[in-house]
């Protein structure tokens, strides 16, 4: 059976229309197939406010120890990894309800494939190179 040829609106409509993607092998998850796609504006926007937070007009900026800043590094990192992880449909793996889950297990092979994620995308300077 012939693959279906999809229209423009098709086309530009679906969901990963807008994104950049890559398949990855996990050797670390059974050599599971993975795709992870570029971050996405809300995804940016939660991870900023966590960042870095605003603070009451009142009040001043708290310093935060070594301690905390991993911490909220590694928070501001799940939500940009539950964003970009996608299974072979193409569906999201988690969901934001799952933020603490992945939070408590977040380790080096999740960084490497955020990373990977993350180099998806192209600054105004690369797309203007092409």
């Amino acid at each position: 059976m012939a693959k279906k040829t999809l229209s423009l609106r098709e086309q530009v409509l679906a969901p990963l229309a807008g994104f950049r993607t890559a398949t990855e092998t996990v050797p670390e998850w059974e050599n599971a197939k993975v795709k992870i796609r570029e971050p996405s504006g809300p995804a940016w926007a939660k991870w900023r406010s966590i960042i870095n937070p605003e603070a009451p007009e009142d009040e001043e900026e708290t310093k935060l120890t070594e301690s905390q800043k991993t911490h909220r590094n590694i928070q501001a990192d799940v939500v940009l990894f539950i964003d970009v992880l996608l299974d072979e449909d193409d569906q999201p793996v988690f969901s934001d309800a799952d933020t603490e889950l992945v939070q408590g297990i977040y380790g080096p092979v999740h960084a490497r494939l955020l990373a990977k994620a993350l180099k998806l995308g192209v600054t105004q300077e690369e797309a203007e190179k092409k």
